[in-house]
């Protein structure tokens, strides 16, 4: 598959985004196959970014293979749920709180680009492509996000997930939002428990995280639990007994 990313179309079920064809990590013989086009969906600006990124690349001598673009608000859930329940490390946020949801996130094989994963970056970053996490190995450094400055701003006032559903609600992607405001409020009402019976202070935000998860490993052990920071059904039991 030649090396570029080409727009296709408009999704006609989402406002201004459109289709693109890419090269991914999943093969057709080999290495290099089209991204699913379940998956192969941004903003037409961010698409028109990565455009240019691509040209950027193979003009240095590198190439750029995708992993991850456009997901549904169902399979961004099951991959928070995945670390929920401890079946993956790496943290995914909720439903309605990514930025894959909102077709402005593409996830990069920075392993295997032929002019290192720092050059790569730099083009990114030119091209107004933002990634999350300052390491250029380890977990996330493959993730990039396309940001205008109004969203960027919007981060900065009222943290990330603000961020992620304003932009999901931009291209009138509204799937999951009901399921999505139950759970946050079913997390909240666990920090603030948490809190109380360990007198940490976590943000009550509804956001599962690693103070989270830790926070609930520390109440498994001193409840003589199944310490596994999972807060399933004995776990809660447990939390709903000490509160009365």
């Amino acid at each position: 598959m030649e090396m570029k990313c080409e727009i296709l179309g408009s999704v006609l079920e989402l406002q201004g985004v459109v289709k693109v064809s890419v090269p991914s990590i999943y093969p057709i013989g080999d290495k290099g196959g089209p991204l699913p086009e379940r998956l192969a969906k941004l903003v037409q600006p961010a698409a028109e970014a990565l455009q240019k990124v691509y040209q950027d690349v193979v003009a240095a001598g590198g190439h750029l293979y995708i992993s991850d673009m456009f997901r549904s608000a169902a399979e961004q859930q099951k991959a928070h749920e995945d670390f929920v329940m401890g079946r993956k490390s790496a943290f995914s946020p909720p439903s309605c709180s990514s930025v894959h949801e909102a077709g402005r996130a593409i996830d990069i094989d920075a392993f295997d680009t032929l002019i290192g994963h720092k050059r790569v970056r730099e083009i990114l970053n030119q091209r107004g492509w933002v990634n999350i996490v300052p390491s250029l190995t380890g977990s996330e450094c493959w993730h990039y996000e396309f940001r205008e400055a109004k969203f960027e701003q919007l981060k900065q006032q009222q943290g990330y997930a603000a961020m992620a559903r304003a932009m999901k609600t931009e291209i009138g992607n509204l799937v999951g939002a009901a399921q999505a405001d139950a759970k946050k409020e079913e997390i909240k009402q666990l920090q603030q428990a948490l809190n109380k019976l360990l007198g940490t202070s976590l943000v009550v935000d509804g956001m599962f995280g690693e103070k989270t998860r830790e926070a609930v490993l520390e109440f498994q052990q001193k409840n003589g639990l199944q310490a596994d920071g999972v807060p399933g059904p004995i776990t809660r039991q447990k939390i709903k007994d000490l509160l009365g």
